[in-house]
Protein backbone atom coordinates (compact mmCIF):
# COMPACT_ATOMS: atom_id res chain seq x y z
CA UNK A 1 0.00 0.00 0.00
CA UNK A 2 1.32 3.42 -0.98
CA UNK A 3 0.84 6.60 1.01
CA UNK A 4 -1.66 9.18 -0.29
CA UNK A 5 -0.01 12.01 -2.20
CA UNK A 6 -1.07 15.44 -3.38
CA UNK A 7 0.68 17.37 -6.17
CA UNK A 8 0.04 21.06 -6.83
CA UNK A 9 0.55 22.54 -10.30
CA UNK A 10 1.59 19.20 -11.74
CA UNK A 11 1.60 19.34 -15.55
CA UNK A 12 -1.31 17.48 -17.09
CA UNK A 13 0.96 15.23 -19.18
CA UNK A 14 2.82 14.19 -16.01
CA UNK A 15 -0.46 13.35 -14.28
CA UNK A 16 -1.61 11.24 -17.20
CA UNK A 17 1.62 9.20 -17.15
CA UNK A 18 1.23 8.31 -13.47
CA UNK A 19 -0.31 4.87 -12.76
CA UNK A 20 -3.74 4.72 -11.18
CA UNK A 21 -7.43 4.36 -11.93
CA UNK A 22 -9.16 7.57 -12.99
CA UNK A 23 -12.88 8.17 -12.70
CA UNK A 24 -13.54 8.92 -16.37
CA UNK A 25 -12.42 5.43 -17.41
CA UNK A 26 -13.46 3.51 -14.31
CA UNK A 27 -17.12 4.54 -14.41
CA UNK A 28 -17.44 2.87 -17.82
CA UNK A 29 -16.98 -0.53 -16.15
CA UNK A 30 -20.49 -0.14 -14.72
CA UNK A 31 -21.77 -0.22 -18.30
CA UNK A 32 -19.74 -3.37 -18.87
CA UNK A 33 -16.14 -4.47 -18.25
CA UNK A 34 -15.71 -4.63 -22.03
CA UNK A 35 -16.63 -0.95 -22.33
CA UNK A 36 -13.99 -0.09 -19.73
CA UNK A 37 -11.31 -2.10 -21.53
CA UNK A 38 -12.25 -0.56 -24.86
CA UNK A 39 -12.07 2.96 -23.43
CA UNK A 40 -8.47 2.33 -22.39
CA UNK A 41 -7.45 1.03 -25.80
CA UNK A 42 -9.36 3.40 -28.11
CA UNK A 43 -7.86 6.72 -29.12
CA UNK A 44 -10.05 9.45 -27.68
CA UNK A 45 -10.94 12.26 -30.10
CA UNK A 46 -12.45 15.29 -28.31
CA UNK A 47 -15.45 17.07 -29.79
CA UNK A 48 -15.31 20.83 -30.54
CA UNK A 49 -17.31 21.45 -27.34
CA UNK A 50 -14.77 19.44 -25.32
CA UNK A 51 -11.88 21.37 -26.86
CA UNK A 52 -13.54 24.65 -25.87
CA UNK A 53 -13.96 23.29 -22.35
CA UNK A 54 -10.28 22.33 -22.17
CA UNK A 55 -9.22 25.79 -23.33
CA UNK A 56 -11.51 27.45 -20.78
CA UNK A 57 -10.03 25.33 -18.00
CA UNK A 58 -6.56 26.45 -19.08
CA UNK A 59 -7.51 30.15 -19.08
CA UNK A 60 -9.56 30.17 -15.86
CA UNK A 61 -7.66 27.63 -13.74
CA UNK A 62 -4.07 27.87 -15.01
CA UNK A 63 -4.06 31.61 -15.75
CA UNK A 64 -3.57 33.96 -18.67
CA UNK A 65 0.15 33.19 -19.12
CA UNK A 66 -0.50 29.45 -19.43
CA UNK A 67 -3.36 30.09 -21.85
CA UNK A 68 -1.22 32.40 -24.03
CA UNK A 69 1.43 29.69 -24.15
CA UNK A 70 -1.01 27.12 -25.51
CA UNK A 71 -3.56 29.06 -27.58
CA UNK A 72 -3.72 31.99 -29.97
CA UNK A 73 -6.54 33.79 -31.75
CA UNK A 74 -6.51 33.14 -35.49
CA UNK A 75 -6.63 36.39 -37.48
CA UNK A 76 -9.71 36.66 -39.68
CA UNK A 77 -7.54 37.28 -42.74
CA UNK A 78 -5.67 33.98 -42.36
CA UNK A 79 -6.93 30.82 -44.08
CA UNK A 80 -5.18 27.80 -42.59
CA UNK A 81 -5.46 25.75 -45.80
CA UNK A 82 -3.43 28.29 -47.80
CA UNK A 83 0.35 28.61 -48.07
CA UNK A 84 0.26 31.82 -46.04
CA UNK A 85 -1.96 30.17 -43.43
CA UNK A 86 0.28 27.13 -43.11
CA UNK A 87 3.33 29.37 -42.68
CA UNK A 88 1.54 31.40 -40.02
CA UNK A 89 0.50 28.25 -38.16
CA UNK A 90 4.07 26.89 -38.28
CA UNK A 91 5.29 30.12 -36.68
CA UNK A 92 2.97 29.55 -33.71
CA UNK A 93 4.77 26.37 -32.69
CA UNK A 94 2.59 24.23 -30.42
CA UNK A 95 0.04 26.98 -29.80
CA UNK A 96 -3.39 26.01 -31.05
CA UNK A 97 -5.24 28.58 -33.22
CA UNK A 98 -8.77 29.41 -32.08
CA UNK A 99 -11.32 30.86 -34.49
CA UNK A 100 -13.40 33.86 -33.52
CA UNK A 101 -16.91 33.66 -34.94
CA UNK A 102 -18.63 30.84 -36.77
CA UNK A 103 -20.99 28.27 -35.32
CA UNK A 104 -19.04 27.48 -32.14
CA UNK A 105 -17.03 30.75 -31.90
CA UNK A 106 -14.26 29.13 -29.81
CA UNK A 107 -12.27 32.30 -29.06
CA UNK A 108 -15.27 34.48 -28.31
CA UNK A 109 -16.97 31.74 -26.30
CA UNK A 110 -13.92 31.20 -24.10
CA UNK A 111 -13.49 34.91 -23.41
CA UNK A 112 -17.21 35.34 -22.71
CA UNK A 113 -17.34 32.41 -20.30
CA UNK A 114 -14.20 33.63 -18.50
CA UNK A 115 -15.73 37.08 -18.02
CA UNK A 116 -18.98 35.57 -16.76
CA UNK A 117 -17.17 33.33 -14.25
CA UNK A 118 -15.17 36.32 -12.99
CA UNK A 119 -18.37 37.55 -11.31
CA UNK A 120 -17.91 34.76 -8.75
CA UNK A 121 -15.54 35.31 -5.83
CA UNK A 122 -14.05 31.88 -6.48
CA UNK A 123 -12.60 33.03 -9.82
CA UNK A 124 -11.61 36.64 -9.15
CA UNK A 125 -8.22 36.18 -7.53
CA UNK A 126 -5.49 35.09 -9.94
CA UNK A 127 -2.44 35.15 -7.62
CA UNK A 128 -0.13 32.30 -6.69
CA UNK A 129 -2.46 30.88 -4.04
CA UNK A 130 -5.29 30.86 -6.59
CA UNK A 131 -3.23 28.97 -9.15
CA UNK A 132 -1.99 26.53 -6.49
CA UNK A 133 -5.48 25.45 -5.46
CA UNK A 134 -6.43 24.63 -9.06
CA UNK A 135 -5.66 21.47 -11.04
CA UNK A 136 -4.78 19.52 -7.88
CA UNK A 137 -3.54 15.97 -8.51
CA UNK A 138 -4.26 13.37 -5.83
CA UNK A 139 -3.06 9.76 -5.61
CA UNK A 140 -4.34 7.24 -3.05
CA UNK A 141 -5.23 3.59 -2.45
CA UNK A 142 -8.93 2.70 -2.36
CA UNK A 143 -10.29 -0.82 -1.98
CA UNK A 144 -6.80 -2.14 -2.68
CA UNK A 145 -6.48 -0.24 -5.96
CA UNK A 146 -4.22 2.69 -6.77
CA UNK A 147 -6.45 5.62 -7.75
CA UNK A 148 -5.80 9.09 -9.03
CA UNK A 149 -7.83 12.24 -9.57
CA UNK A 150 -7.20 15.73 -10.89
CA UNK A 151 -9.51 18.19 -9.16
CA UNK A 152 -10.34 21.51 -10.82
CA UNK A 153 -10.32 23.54 -7.59
CA UNK A 154 -9.89 22.62 -3.93
CA UNK A 155 -10.92 25.17 -1.30
CA UNK A 156 -9.31 23.44 1.67
CA UNK A 157 -10.41 25.80 4.44
CA UNK A 158 -14.01 25.95 3.21
CA UNK A 159 -14.09 22.19 2.60
CA UNK A 160 -15.30 22.58 -1.00
CA UNK A 161 -14.33 20.92 -4.28
CA UNK A 162 -15.33 22.93 -7.36
CA UNK A 163 -15.73 21.32 -10.76
CA UNK A 164 -15.98 23.60 -13.80
CA UNK A 165 -18.24 22.41 -16.61
CA UNK A 166 -19.14 24.01 -19.93
CA UNK A 167 -22.67 23.20 -21.03
CA UNK A 168 -25.44 23.92 -23.51
CA UNK A 169 -27.79 24.84 -20.68
CA UNK A 170 -27.29 25.76 -17.03
CA UNK A 171 -31.00 25.27 -16.39
CA UNK A 172 -31.24 23.04 -13.27
CA UNK A 173 -33.42 20.37 -14.85
CA UNK A 174 -31.34 20.22 -18.05
CA UNK A 175 -28.07 20.06 -16.12
CA UNK A 176 -29.40 17.33 -13.82
CA UNK A 177 -30.13 15.18 -16.87
CA UNK A 178 -26.53 15.73 -17.95
CA UNK A 179 -25.23 14.80 -14.49
CA UNK A 180 -27.06 11.48 -14.62
CA UNK A 181 -26.43 10.62 -18.29
CA UNK A 182 -22.69 11.43 -18.18
CA UNK A 183 -21.95 9.99 -14.76
CA UNK A 184 -21.09 13.27 -13.08
CA UNK A 185 -22.48 11.84 -9.83
CA UNK A 186 -19.77 9.16 -10.00
CA UNK A 187 -17.14 11.85 -10.59
CA UNK A 188 -18.39 13.94 -7.65
CA UNK A 189 -18.10 11.01 -5.26
CA UNK A 190 -14.70 9.98 -6.62
CA UNK A 191 -13.22 13.47 -6.30
CA UNK A 192 -14.79 14.10 -2.90
CA UNK A 193 -13.21 10.87 -1.65
CA UNK A 194 -9.81 11.96 -2.97
CA UNK A 195 -10.02 15.29 -1.14
CA UNK A 196 -11.22 13.63 2.07
CA UNK A 197 -8.33 11.17 2.07
CA UNK A 198 -5.71 13.89 1.60
CA UNK A 199 -7.12 16.60 3.86
CA UNK A 200 -8.75 14.40 6.49
CA UNK A 201 -12.25 15.84 6.41
CA UNK A 202 -15.41 15.59 4.27
CA UNK A 203 -15.81 17.98 1.34
CA UNK A 204 -18.85 19.53 -0.30
CA UNK A 205 -18.89 19.13 -4.08
CA UNK A 206 -20.16 21.95 -6.29
CA UNK A 207 -20.49 21.98 -10.08
CA UNK A 208 -19.93 25.37 -11.69
CA UNK A 209 -21.76 25.11 -15.01
CA UNK A 210 -21.27 27.88 -17.56
CA UNK A 211 -23.10 28.06 -20.88
CA UNK A 212 -21.01 28.18 -24.06
CA UNK A 213 -23.34 30.69 -25.76
CA UNK A 214 -24.28 34.28 -24.81
CA UNK A 215 -25.16 35.46 -22.25
CA UNK A 216 -22.84 32.77 -20.81
CA UNK A 217 -25.13 32.11 -17.87
CA UNK A 218 -23.67 30.34 -14.82
CA UNK A 219 -25.39 27.74 -12.64
CA UNK A 220 -24.08 26.48 -9.29
CA UNK A 221 -25.13 22.97 -8.27
CA UNK A 222 -24.16 21.26 -5.02
CA UNK A 223 -24.38 17.47 -4.82
CA UNK A 224 -26.80 16.56 -2.02
CA UNK A 225 -26.33 13.78 0.52
CA UNK A 226 -28.41 11.20 -1.36
CA UNK A 227 -26.55 11.75 -4.63
CA UNK A 228 -23.20 11.69 -2.83
CA UNK A 229 -24.07 8.35 -1.22
CA UNK A 230 -25.32 6.87 -4.48
CA UNK A 231 -22.18 8.05 -6.27
CA UNK A 232 -20.00 6.54 -3.54
CA UNK A 233 -21.77 3.18 -3.86
CA UNK A 234 -21.21 3.29 -7.62
CA UNK A 235 -17.50 3.92 -7.05
CA UNK A 236 -17.22 0.99 -4.62
CA UNK A 237 -19.07 -1.32 -7.03
CA UNK A 238 -16.82 -0.25 -9.92
CA UNK A 239 -13.65 -0.84 -7.89
CA UNK A 240 -14.80 -4.30 -6.81
CA UNK A 241 -15.76 -5.23 -10.37
CA UNK A 242 -12.41 -3.96 -11.65
CA UNK A 243 -10.61 -6.06 -9.03
CA UNK A 244 -12.51 -9.20 -10.09
CA UNK A 245 -12.02 -8.62 -13.82
CA UNK A 246 -8.32 -7.90 -13.35
CA UNK A 247 -7.71 -11.03 -11.29
CA UNK A 248 -9.15 -13.24 -14.06
CA UNK A 249 -8.19 -10.94 -16.94
CA UNK A 250 -11.74 -11.35 -18.20
CA UNK A 251 -13.67 -8.30 -19.40
CA UNK A 252 -17.24 -9.38 -20.03
CA UNK A 253 -19.53 -7.66 -22.53
CA UNK A 254 -23.34 -7.49 -22.61
CA UNK A 255 -25.19 -10.79 -22.57
CA UNK A 256 -26.58 -11.07 -26.15
CA UNK A 257 -30.00 -12.42 -25.23
CA UNK A 258 -33.37 -11.05 -26.28
CA UNK A 259 -34.84 -8.63 -23.76
CA UNK A 260 -38.33 -7.17 -23.64
CA UNK A 261 -38.76 -3.44 -24.17
CA UNK A 262 -41.54 -1.72 -22.26
CA UNK A 263 -42.42 1.92 -21.79
CA UNK A 264 -41.10 3.33 -18.48
CA UNK A 265 -43.33 5.10 -15.98
CA UNK A 266 -42.34 8.56 -17.14
CA UNK A 267 -43.59 7.80 -20.65
CA UNK A 268 -47.16 7.57 -19.35
CA UNK A 269 -46.85 11.12 -18.03
CA UNK A 270 -45.44 12.20 -21.38
CA UNK A 271 -48.27 10.51 -23.27
CA UNK A 272 -50.85 12.30 -21.14
CA UNK A 273 -49.45 15.66 -22.28
CA UNK A 274 -49.81 14.89 -25.97
CA UNK A 275 -52.54 17.02 -27.50
CA UNK A 276 -54.96 14.91 -29.49
CA UNK A 277 -56.06 16.19 -32.92
CA UNK A 278 -59.14 18.33 -32.83
CA UNK A 279 -62.03 16.87 -34.88
CA UNK A 280 -62.94 19.25 -37.63
CA UNK A 281 -66.63 19.41 -38.53
CA UNK A 282 -67.71 20.44 -42.03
Amino acid sequence: MQMPEVCYNQPDHSYRREPGLNQSSLKKILKSPAHYKSALEDKFIPSPAMEIGTALHCLVLDGQAAFDGQYIRKPDSIKLNTKEGKEWKAQQGKRKPLIEGGKDNPWGSIQGMRDSLARLEWYKDTGEDYIKRNEVSIYWDWEGQRCKARLDSVLEEEGIVLDLKTTDSADPEAFLRKVISLGYDFQAAYYSKAAEVIFGKPFRFIFVAVERKPPYSVGLFEVDQDMAQEGLEQCMAALQLYKTCSSFDHWEDYDPTIKKLAYPRWHKKLSAKIVKPVEVLF
